[in-house]
């Protein structure tokens, strides 16, 4: 049926229906995630890389490394892998990407402590910042990221104690912290989700709790001071 107006203009349903799809369309094209296009380019300003050219008069939705979500409001996975990211990660950058479910650095030469402001992705489901230089204290912040599935942290020089708040990772499926500087006694990690899990080559020592004695001792090879199941008893 036509919609009639006092302009005698006569305009079909279907006119205004696909005018309105592409304006949709249109809205969608344009959208923008002005606060993470920010953040990201304030990231990556402080690294001094030649492999990732983000032009910041396009959208960050389709910058390399870069995805969004449907409506291209909010970044959602951001992977550099490998494009020679030296230095640390600066405050008030990666950690206002409140959206992030996917965050990969690995093999880069990102150095320094983890910033504390982490914790607000609260949204991160996968974390790989393996093979960099990252140094300090297992990052408290970490442990605050209720929905993390897979976390990797090996090959850097992460010392301390492998903190017993990885309990609080409770969707926590594989934990990789092999290859660092860890020290002290394994915690009890009671996850029930946990099916990988690598503490090779630190310098932890004691018995092995009885909630890992299920993993091979591929796990926790090179960590001289470790004993029991699966590895010899402890005062053999």
């Amino acid at each position: 049926m036509p919609v009639y107006f006092r302009t005698k203009f006569i305009i079909p349903y279907s006119c205004l229906a696909l005018a309105l799809v592409l304006l949709v369309l249109t809205h969608r094209v344009d959208s923008e995630p002005t606060h993470d296009k920010q953040a990201l380019l304030s990231f990556l300003s402080s690294h001094n890389t030649n492999r990732v050219q983000w032009n910041a008069s396009t959208s960050a939705c389709n910058w390399v490394g870069v995805e969004c979500n449907a409506n291209r409001f909010s970044v959602i996975s951001l992977r550099l892998p490998s494009v020679g990211l030296v230095g640390p990660i600066p405050a008030n950058t990666i950690g206002k990407l409140t959206h992030l479910r996917v965050l990969s650095l690995r093999s880069n030469r990102l150095s320094g402590l983890i910033p504390s402001d982490f914790s607000n992705l609260k949204q991160l489901r996968s974390l790989y910042l393996n093979a960099n230089l990252f140094s300090g204290e297992f990052p408290v912040s970490l442990t605050e990221l209720a929905h993390l599935k897979r976390l990797d942290l090996s090959r850097n020089f992460f010392t301390g104690s492998i903190p017993f708040a990885v309990n609080n990772l409770t969707q926590l499926t594989g934990l990789f912290l092999e290859n660092n500087g860890f020290t002290g006694n394994l915690p009890i990690i009671t996850g029930e989700r946990l099916m990988k899990l690598n503490v090779s080559n630190n310098h932890l020592e004691g018995s092995i709790p009885g909630t890992l004695s299920s993993f091979p001792a591929s796990t926790f090879a090179g960590n001289v001071g470790l004993c029991g199941r699966p590895l010899p008893p402890c005062g053999a």
